[in-house]
C-alpha cells in the first residue's frame, strides 16, 4: 500500500530525518514512536505532501504509483486522510450537514459508517458544531471518525490519544481495529505506553524515531518492551548495538 524509500525529509534546506524506510501492506497497523520534536509529525506530513515539508531525496510511492511530487489534493484523491492532533472549530457547521454533503458528493458505505459511529458513540455529536467547545476525548473521537468513515486506503493518524480520556482511547483503538479489517492502512503516531498496550493485539509494526532517523522497525514485542524499560535514549543504544553485532535487522 505504502512504500517510502531511502527518504531525507527536511524544511527548505535543513534536514530534519534521514534514512526513512518505511513500508506498510493493506490493512496493517502501524505505530510510530519517538520522544518530542523527532520527527513523526514531519513524516507524516511529508507523507500527506503538506508544505513546508519536503521531500529532499529518495521517493514515496502509494499503490506502486510514484506520488513523491504530487500536491495534497492529489494525494487525498488516491485515498490518504490525516487526522490532525489538534483540529479547529467550524462554527456554524454541524457534523450532520457535513455527513450529508459527503454523501451527496463521494458517497459513504452505510453499514461501516454507522458501525464506526457506534464504537466511537458520535451520535452525540450530529447536531453539535465541529470540534466547537468539545472536550479533548470528544475532539479526537470525531476527528478519528472523520478521518476513518471515508475507508481511506491510508490513514494518518497523529496522536490519536493526546488529552484523551482512558475510555476515549479504547473507542479510537477499536475503530482502528475496525478500518484495518474493512482494508484501510493505519500510521499512528503514540506517546502513550496505555495505548500501544491497547493497540498489542492489532499493530503489525512498530517504528521507532531517534537522533534523526527511523532508528528501527520491529515486532511489537521486539521494541515496545525495550522502550518501557529503558526509554528512548536506552532503547536506541540497545538496538545501534545489536546492528553492529549482527543480531537485528532494521
Amino acid at each position: 500500500m505504502l512504500r517510502v524509500a531511502d527518504a531525507v525529509i527536511g524544511i527548505g534546506d535543513r534536514t530534519l530525518l534521514t534514512d526513512v524506510n518505511l513500508c506498510v501492506e493493506k490493512g496493517e497497523v502501524h505505530a510510530l514512536i519517538g520522544p518530542n520534536a523527532a520527527g513523526k509529525t514531519s513524516l507524516l506530513s511529508s507523507i500527506a505532501g503538506l508544505e513546508p515539508y519536503r521531500i529532499l531525496k529518495g521517493r514515496i510511492h502509494l499503490k506502486d504509483e510514484d506520488i513523491t511530487d504530487l500536491p495534497p489534493h492529489e494525494r487525498v484523491k488516491r485515498g490518504i486522510v490525516l487526522a490532525y492532533q489538534n483540529p479547529p472549530p467550524f462554527k456554524g457547521l454541524t457534523l450532520r450537514i457535513l455527513l450529508d454533503e459527503i454523501r451527496k458528493r463521494f458517497g459513504l458505505s452505510k453499514p461501516f459508517m454507522e458501525k464506526l459511529a457506534g464504537i466511537l458513540s458520535i451520535e452525540e455529536f450530529m447536531d453539535r458544531e465541529l470540534f466547537n467547545g468539545m472536550s479533548g476525548g470528544e475532539r479526537k473521537r470525531l476527528e478519528t471518525f472523520l478521518a476513518l468513515v471515508y475507508r481511506p486506503s491510508l490513514a494518518l493518524l497523529d496522536e490519536p490519544d493526546s488529552g484523551v480520556d482512558i475510555d476515549s482511547v479504547k473507542k479510537i483503538v477499536e475503530a482502528i481495529h475496525l478500518s484495518s479489517k474493512s482494508g484501510t492502512s493505519l500510521i499512528v503516531v503514540t506517546h502513550s505506553m496505555h495505548m500501544l498496550d491497547l493497540l498489542k493485539e492489532y499493530v503489525d509494526r512498530v517504528h521507532l524515531i531517534y537522533g534523526g532517523t527511523l532508528l528501527y522497525s520491529g515486532l511489537y514485542d521486539e521494541v515496545v518492551p525495550v522502550v518501557s524499560k529503558y526509554g528512548y535514549g536506552g532503547a536506541a543504544k540497545i538496538f545501534l548495538e545489536a546492528e553492529r553485532r549482527g543480531g537485528c535487522s532494521i
